[in-house]
């Protein structure tokens, strides 16, 4: 399947948020996993919704309270960023696709430079089927404190996919199966 077959398919699903599942994914550490994530989903909600979940986090020491802070103001910055302008339409190395009615499908884009698709959505479940080699982990507590209350936000589980033969056996969304393009 080529690329543009691959996202026509796409453009054919409703332009609600929609499940899709990745089978067989393999990340850079080597991992390969199962992901059903929501595709067509809006970042801004995601956002609004993790705004929220900070507000009414009580937090338990200075350094939770610093970590609220910043992630508190860092989601507002990309939330004010989203009203000026959407992901969509921001210019940066990625084509962004339009359905058959001119709407811009959400969560697929194809990086310039590498003639790359990407996915992105919102993970609701991860299966691994072989664990991959991670980095040890060496942040500073503040850092591990922002990680800590991520955690706790949608926005932590959007995720972006590259959808390389290599990496990926199929993609099934509404008893279809897409095989990753060439």
């Amino acid at each position: 399947m080529n690329k543009s077959k691959f996202v026509s398919e796409l453009g054919k699903l409703r332009s609600a948020a929609t499940f899709l599942t990745l089978s067989g994914y393999k990340s850079e550490s080597g991992e390969v996993a199962n992901y059903s994530i929501v595709f067509n989903m809006s970042y801004e909600n995601a956002l609004n919704r993790s705004i929220q979940t900070l507000k009414d986090y009580v937090p338990e020491n200075e350094l939770e309270i610093t970590a609220k802070k910043e992630l508190l103001d860092s989601f507002n910055k990309s939330l004010e960023k989203i009203k000026i302008t959407p992901v969509e339409e921001i210019d940066d190395n990625y084509t962004h696709f339009q359905d058959e009615d001119g709407k811009f499908i959400k969560g697929v884009k194809l990086h310039e430079k590498t003639d790359t698709l990407h996915l992105y959505g919102l993970i609701v479940h991860k299966k691994v089927l072989t664990p991959g080699t991670y980095k040890e982990v060496k942040s500073k507590p503040l850092t591990l404190a922002k990680d800590k209350l991520r955690k706790m936000c949608s926005v932590s589980k959007f995720r972006q996919f590259k959808i390389v033969p290599e990496q990926l056996e199929f993609i099934a969304v509404n008893n279809i199966s897409l095989l990753p393009p060439l």
